[in-house]
């Protein structure tokens, strides 16, 4: 189950840094991220600007966080937390 869970966490990280790096400024970014398939790491961007965990949708700003050097990077640590949502990890 720890491997599923790495292995989504990093797809999830990819496709976020990704998004990072198209948008202009990803804190007032406006678009979201829904994951469509955890297990399948099938994740696609919506035009929604909050998180509705229930909806399993991100703000793209709220799986960000702004690192030591002053970028904005992927929050690895929220996307574990949101990783027991699908693993009861």
């Amino acid at each position: 189950m720890q491997e599923e869970i790495n292995e989504f966490v990093e797809a999830l990280y990819r496709f976020v840094a990704n998004e990072i790096k198209r948008v202009t400024d990803p804190i007032y970014c406006q678009e979201g991220i829904k994951i469509v398939d955890a297990r399948n790491h099938i994740f696609r961007l919506t035009d929604t600007s909050r998180t509705d965990e229930a909806e399993d949708t991100y703000a793209l700003p709220d799986l960000c966080i702004i690192d030591e050097d002053m970028q904005t990077v992927p929050h690895r640590q929220r996307m574990y937390r949101i990783a027991r949502n699908y693993w009861n990890g």
